[in-house]
């Protein structure tokens, strides 16, 4: 009897190598289109501030819009990259093979949300926390978090520690896998965000400072 490999990748919730290519090239299409609506229909109506602005003392700052619009904007070229991978596909390669969305996808979104939650929670408690140490152990004597969120390093310990454990635990999901050099380029890479926003932005707050 012979084989119906059709039948068979149906049967097993396999597609074919070619469908891959199909989901990238709208995946692409719907980010860039997703930019657009943004920054032609969304941001002007909801933000009311343009992208740079000068505050009280005619210093150049940035805007509301600045943060959203520089978002969207690193989505541009991850969508680009999606819809030429499909338009001018390389030798040999049909994309890769997407199937039905199964509970090992449902289960991978819902390490993705709980990651999300406990780094953001790190993000919050973090600063509170070391102040709660360094005025146990005699080095302050902070009344709060508040009264230290102006200083170096209470400030940014919350975004530090939120944003390691955020990234260090999608190399992990993403990976299988965390060794020491995953764990140092996430603290590189925090630690520039943090000298790019806090150190050479002016009136920048990292959080969760803004919400004090």
């Amino acid at each position: 009897m012979t084989s119906r490999p059709a039948e068979d990748q149906a049967d097993t919730g396999q597609a074919t190598p070619g469908q891959g290519g199909s989901w990238n090239l709208w995946l692409g299409l719907g980010t860039l289109a997703f930019v657009v609506l943004c920054l032609l229909v969304w941001f002007p109506r909801d933000i009311g501030s343009g992208f740079l602005q000068k505050n009280l003392t005619g210093r150049t700052v940035p805007g509301d819009a600045f943060f959203p619009v520089l978002l969207v904007g690193l989505m541009v070229p991850l969508a680009v990259l999606l819809v030429l991978s499909q338009l001018r596909p390389r030798a040999g390669s049909t994309g890769e093979p997407v199937g039905h969305i199964g509970l090992s996808n449902l289960g991978f979104l819902g390490q993705i949300i709980l990651l999300t939650g406990v780094s953001l929670m790190a993000m919050n408690w973090a600063g509170t926390g070391l102040v709660a140490l360094t005025n146990a152990i005699g080095l302050t004597a902070f009344s709060g978090y508040r009264a230290a969120s102006a200083t170096f390093p209470f400030d940014v310990s919350g975004f530090f520690a939120g944003g390691v454990l955020l990234t260090c635990g999608f190399i992990r999901i993403t990976c299988h896998r965390l060794g020491l050099r995953h764990i140092l380029v996430a603290m590189a890479v925090v630690a520039g965000l943090i000298l790019l926003f806090d150190g050479l932005l002016n009136d920048i707050q990292l959080p969760p400072n803004a919400d004090l």
